[in-house]
């Protein structure tokens, strides 16, 4: 029997879910209203279709690297070098719960070729997620060109959940977050 009432957030959450273990073109909009227990004219109700799910979904998934995980780069309540290794263990943590990896990278290997829908939010949260990495460089290598290491550091990080969901193994994405810290805060401690 379907669910009665849910709140947005809930059904994203799912949808969520979906997107990472199935993909954008091999999620039904069937599938989403599975995962939920709910009709697909309840999505009608909070959404235009699949693709609108989909921008919410990426917006939801950005706003959580962004408050959870890109946020302790600017939090100078904390000590540098505890900022480093927080934002890594929760990046870490994000990408190997579950399945899927990196739901932005996977959207954009899958669709970026066919549309563009979804490259303007991919692109916001890769330009956030590089922001926080400048932003700890220069505090700890103040002489450093810190965009070019920040987007050596995510494309590093990237290729391991590749890697990681190939040979079905973490230790790829734990040792490109260990590489990331390491490459961070020479100057942190």
């Amino acid at each position: 029997m379907p669910v009665q009432k849910t709140t947005r957030e809930e059904m994203l959450r799912h949808c969520i879910r979906v997107f990472r273990r199935q993909g954008y073109y091999r999620t039904s909009m069937a599938d989403l209203a599975q995962e939920t227990g709910l009709t697909k004219g309840v999505f009608y109700h909070h959404f235009a279709g699949k693709e609108q799910i989909m921008l919410a979904a990426l917006e939801m998934s950005a706003a959580y690297f962004r408050n959870r995980i890109f946020a302790l780069a600017f939090d100078a309540s904390l000590p540098l070098r505890a900022r480093i290794d927080e934002m890594a263990n929760r990046a870490c943590e994000a990408f190997t719960k579950g399945s899927g990896g990196c739901f932005f990278a996977n959207t954009v290997l899958e669709t970026a070729h066919i549309e563009d829908t979804f490259l303007p939010a991919i692109r916001s949260f890769f330009a956030e997620w590089e922001a926080a990495f400048v932003h700890l460089i220069r505090l700890s290598q103040p002489d450093a060109d810190a965009g070019s290491l920040a987007r050596r550091l995510i494309a590093d990080i990237e290729g391991s959940l590749i890697l990681m969901q190939l040979h079905q193994d973490e230790t790829y994405a734990y040792q490109a977050f260990e590489r990331a810290r390491h490459m961070i805060r020479p100057y942190a401690d």
